[in-house]
């Protein structure tokens, strides 16, 4: 450690010196910044490859209250949630040598308002891996936790994007993703191993060739009676993938392989009940991707150009088992004496007696088998003409509706989560059933989370072997007393609208009906199945100071089930969206960032349930002076089910959602932040039950923060 410590005083030093002289040779100021921004990041690069240990990480203490307000609330509803919170997150890197690190993240969490029930406090790990490059820098592998990410048709996270996103709800997004371990890119969690080997520059024609080697555990669809509290399942389920590639001359080509699987050897080491079927999915994938930069070939020109493409070919199949009763007839030999009255002399003989039984047996058979195509191509333009850089793309995609690829599906968010003041209740059973079936707020599951660290005892842990309720005034769980006080078990909980979790088709079909948050058209990004049209692209920054994005989606679905007419034909979307960003500082002698920002998106289908989407963002981040900074955004999203979409025997029509949030923020020291926010979340759900008058269901939720964030 004292070493560690030398080595950084030498280098910082050195670093500061060196900067200080660049300063007094520099022409202009700019020119200083960009000096130092790269010494900075080799200083940064030196001390990563310090032997021993560190520690760095953030400490965060904060306050939210969320006040709600219903004429829908019952009376005796509550209508305030407070929430304050310590939240320190660790992370400990070690180097065992130059080439390896390990890498570790505890997060320590206390709850104020339960502080007095448990004053210890688990440490929850949520990162493990032990990582490195190896071998002259050919090889890098991951053990442990990892993020892999190979072809949009075979490992990849479908993201949701909102153009020109205001940093006030960025930021709030990353928040909620970072508690369930996730992040803003394309790359799958998972946990496992991971080794990728690059070969550089062969022969000086093959710039270079690629060979990737990914074996995982993944979760498994819950299986036991009681899913109500706890979702695990005792089953295996394993990832396999591959890649191989080459890249030269600006092309590339390559071959991935994705095998997921259900272990059935050790789900069949436990019995399953007489009411239970238990599934077996098996999804294989193998693509082929080919890639095109000029930039390579033709390095002179101002534009390049190129183009992406795949296709891939999956199979899904699915059996089951479950019980059923047999009747079984055998026969055994029986000796039997014959009767003396008809003989003086004893006379045996034997004969077959039939015996019937009905045993239980386990009977496994096929449910699905299915497979299919898909394939995309895209063509882009790109380059820098006068300080404008642009990309534009366009292209055309095509997947057979039995093409399946799950870790290419699953997407982080699925909402439908109830965030804020979860605890309010409604005078109206329907309105309270609608809400749980149909879900809440998009815009709450997108931008807030809660994190609790609560002591777990017998009235808030559920058991399925309690017969009574813990609760209850006429009785007590029979466990009631027989249980320490507390035990030093203080559980996490989140609600939250993200999972890290992968899901398998039969429990990922229901989940994308009812939000289209996540994109109408695509919803599960290009591997979306029984989908075809064209997609395209425009991205331009004129100097960091405008900012133009573009995009659009017509996209035909050709088996699509019409909810009014109850028949299956075509259902066309038509997506599109814009968006403006203005920095007016870098239009001021002396740079402070004012980004004022907007979009527009629109969304349509032609049959099935006839959704129309559309969100309005706009928002502004701004140094007002020194270290203080005002940010501000407002979003209006709207979502129509024109014919109708049918939970719990009502059907929903039309969902209004707007959020106004602002504050101001401090900076204390790089990375570390004092921040004030209040805002309002608004949301308003029509419904109709057959034989009434529509329904409204209107939610208003005042909703202030504070917090403080250090980073060390």
């Amino acid at each position: 450690m004292n070493f560690n410590m030398n080595m950084r005083k030498f280098l910082l030093t050195s670093a500061v010196a060196f900067s200080a002289a660049s300063a007094f040779a520099a022409d202009n100021q700019a020119e200083v910044v960009t000096q130092q921004k790269s010494l900075l990041e080799k200083l940064d690069s030196l001390n990563a490859a310090v032997l021993g240990l560190k520690i760095n990480g953030t400490a965060k203490a904060g306050v939210v209250g969320s006040f709600a307000s219903s004429d829908q609330f019952a009376s005796e509803s509550p209508t305030q949630e407070n929430q304050a919170f310590t939240d320190v997150n660790l992370r400990l890197t070690a180097r065992p040598s130059s080439e390896t690190m390990i890498d570790v993240q505890l997060r320590l969490h206390k709850d104020w308002q339960s502080a007095f029930d448990e004053n210890n406090n688990p440490v929850i790990g949520h990162w493990f891996s032990y990582d490195g490059t190896i071998l002259n820098k050919h090889v890098d592998f991951n053990l442990g936790y990892m993020r892999v990410g190979y072809t949009p048709l075979t490992i990849y996270t479908p993201q949701t994007e909102i153009l020109q996103e205001p940093e006030i709800f960025a930021e709030k997004r990353r928040e909620a993703l970072e508690k369930r371990n996730l992040d803003t890119t394309s790359r799958r969690l998972l946990h496992g191993l991971n080794v990728v080997y690059n070969s550089g520059s062969v022969a000086g024609v093959v710039d270079n060739i690629t060979a990737q080697l990914t074996g995982a555990r993944l979760r498994n669809t819950a299986k036991k009676l009681d899913q109500v509290f706890f979702d695990f399942d005792f089953s295996d389920r394993y990832l396999l993938g591959a890649r191989v590639g080459a890249d030269a001359y600006g092309a590339h080509l390559g071959v991935n392989f994705v095998n997921l699987m259900d272990r059935k050897l050790s789900r069949r080491s436990r019995n399953i009940a007489d009411s239970d079927t238990v599934y077996y999915d098996n999804n294989r994938v193998i693509s082929v991707d080919a890639a095109f930069d000029s930039k390579k070939l033709l390095p002179e020109l101002p534009v390049t150009f190129g183009l992406n493409g795949e296709f891939a070919m999956s199979k899904w199949k699915v059996d089951r088992d479950y019980n059923v009763t047999e009747t079984k007839t055998s026969y055994n030999s029986v000796q039997a004496k014959e009767d003396l009255s008809f003989s003086s002399k004893e006379k045996y003989f034997v004969y077959l007696k039939p015996v019937t039984s009905n045993p239980t047996v386990v009977k496994n058979e096929d449910y699905v088998d299915l497979d299919g195509k898909s394939f995309y191509a895209d063509l882009f333009v790109k380059g820098n003409i006068s300080d404008i850089d642009f990309k534009v793309s366009a292209g055309y995609l095509q997947t057979d509706k039995d093409f399946w690829s799950e870790l290419a599906s699953s997407p982080v968010y699925q909402g439908r989560s109830t965030i804020l003041n979860s605890n309010a209740f409604y005078g109206n059973s329907a309105d309270s059933l609608v809400l749980a079936t149909f879900g809440a707020s998009s815009l709450e599951n997108l931008y807030f989370n809660v994190y609790n660290s609560s002591t777990l005892q017998a009235t808030n842990l559920m058991t399925s072997t309690n017969l009574s309720n813990a609760l209850s005034d006429q009785d007590e769980s029979e466990n009631m007393y027989a249980r320490l006080f507390n035990n030093y078990k203080n559980g996490h909980f989140y609600r939250n609208g993200y999972s890290g979790v992968t899901a398998k088709k039969m429990e990922l079909d229901p989940l994308m009906v009812i939000d289209p948050s996540v994109g109408l058209a695509l919803p599960l990004g290009l591997a979306t199945p029984d989908r075809k049209g064209i997609t395209a692209k425009a991205d331009v920054n004129w100097a960091d100071k405008v900012f133009f994005n573009a995009r659009a989606n017509i996209v035909t679905e050709s088996n699509a089930l019409d909810y009014a007419t109850l028949t299956v034909g075509e259902n066309k979307y038509t997506e599109f969206g814009v968006g403006v960003g203005v920095d007016a500082g870098r239009f001021l002698n002396d740079y402070q960032q004012i980004l004022v920002q907007g979009s527009v998106a629109m969304g349509s289908e032609s049959a099935f349930l006839k959704r129309k989407t559309s969100r309005f963002v706009g928002g502004i981040t701004a140094d007002v002076w020194g270290p203080f900074a005002l940010l501000g955004g407002i979003q209006m999203y709207t979502k129509e089910f024109g014919n109708g979409y049918v939970v719990a025997a009502a059907s929903v029509s039309k969902v209004t959602e707007m959020l106004a949030l602002g504050g101001a923020r401090v900076k204390l020291a790089p990375l570390s932040y004092l921040s004030l926010q209040g805002g309002m979340l608004k949301n308003e759900l029509e419904y109709t039950i057959p034989g009434l008058p529509t329904n409204k269901i209107s939610i208003s939720k005042l909703v202030l923060l504070a917090d403080v964030t250090v980073n060390f």
